[in-house]
């Protein structure tokens, strides 16, 4: 059954699943109140913006399938990513 599928999204990054959540949900929003649009284009950025640092400090921290002793540096930045995402989103609320 996995063969059928367009886009499996097990292979993506959690962070990508947000933005990819964000997007369709813009996009349903623009159908039923346009005034929720900014919930999903706050959310879409988010995932994006994540998704990229958390592979730029993988991407230096992850040698060879080892983490470094300052990995924690990727969870952290995740950290204060999401607080300021829910931080913005309360504000346009």
């Amino acid at each position: 059954m996995s063969d059928f599928n367009i886009v499996n999204l097990n292979n993506f990054t959690w962070q990508l699943n947000i933005a990819i959540m964000g997007g369709v949900f813009a996009v349903f929003s623009l159908i039923y109140n346009e005034i929720y649009i900014y919930y999903g284009l706050v959310t879409f950025a988010f995932g994006v913006t994540s998704h990229v640092v958390y592979k730029f400090f993988e991407w230096i921290f992850l040698k060879e399938d080892t983490k470094s002793k300052y990995y924690w540096i990727t969870h952290i930045s995740n950290l204060i990513l999401v607080v300021s995402w829910l931080t913005i989103l309360l504000l346009i609320y």
